[in-house]
């Protein structure tokens, strides 16, 4: 099963943008996306959730994808959204997961909505910033993502430029962004992310160098997984042990020989298993 262009209209009067995979009537998983991305980045795990029944579904957060801007959002704004597609798909308990820049909204929902889920994962994810970042953060995606949203404007344009990207990647990105169907899977999904413009974007680039508004030390859900590479170059496995020791009960796997983009692609079903068991 494999609906890739899915809205519903919210409370508020915005619209969300979501797509699906795998098996309807399995364990529900809500994949959230990195910065920026969209809804389509969920294909990481789509044949993985097709063989293991598990129902895949990937989100657009506002601004990007299908999903309406919202202005002023904040990370525990994100549960509220969740909630609402989960009670429309008429889905009472699930999983989330998020990867990279995805992670913090993974986490607010644990812990703003622990009593609807069975799991969080977070993969490759982002932690608290420097001071310097956050003021980095507050103007730079303004700056940047409309400037090169030019190289991402179709399928062609945005697989050509990531590969020039992917040169500097180090070796276990680098090899499975050669994999069949890697490359083809994240420009995509970046085209997704700016089809509204870069204005979605940027602002959820700004959101990363800003607190979260909760506290992960009072996350009550006992099963939050946390995955990360040591040769991640993107974000330091040190970032990622300092986020697992901010939260009670998380379980945390480090992979010596793992990337950024390698550990999501090379440990699907590992992933897969441990949030839907």
């Amino acid at each position: 099963m494999d609906i890739t262009d899915k809205t519903i209209p919210l409370h508020d009067g915005r619209i969300l943008g979501y797509t699906e995979y795998g098996n309807l009537e399995g364990k529900a998983l809500f994949y959230f996306h990195g910065h920026p991305g969209s809804r389509l980045e969920a294909r990481f795990w789509a044949t993985q959730a097709e063989q293991m029944g598990i129902r895949l579904i990937g989100v657009d957060r506002p601004g990007m994808g299908l999903s309406s801007y919202k202005i002023g959002r904040r990370f525990l704004d994100w549960p509220v959204d969740v909630v609402q597609l989960a009670d429309t798909l008429q889905i009472d308990r699930f999983s989330v997961a998020g990867f990279s820049g995805g992670s913090p909204y993974a986490l607010s929902c644990a812990y703003r909505i622990p009593n609807r889920l069975l799991a969080c994962g977070v993969v490759s994810g982002v932690g608290d910033v420097s001071l310097f970042l956050a003021f980095l953060s507050q103007w730079l995606p303004w700056l940047v993502l409309p400037l090169t949203r030019r190289f991402f404007q179709d399928q062609e344009r945005a697989e050509k430029t990531l590969a020039r990207f992917a040169e500097r990647w180090g070796e276990p990105d680098r090899k499975s962004f050669q994999q069949p169907g890697i490359k083809e899977l994240m420009a995509a999904s970046l085209v997704e992310a700016t089809r509204q413009g870069a204005k979605g974007a940027a602002y959820d680039g700004t959101l990363l160098g800003h607190s979260w508004g909760f506290n992960r030390k009072e996350i009550t859900l006992p099963a939050v997984y946390l995955w990360h590479g040591e040769l991640d170059t993107s974000i330091p496995v040190a970032t990622a042990r300092e986020v697992a020791a901010s939260i009670p009960q998380c379980k945390a796997m480090y992979y010596p020989n793992e990337g950024h983009i390698s550990l999501i692609v090379n440990h699907a079903q590992e992933i897969l298993s441990k949030l839907t068991a």
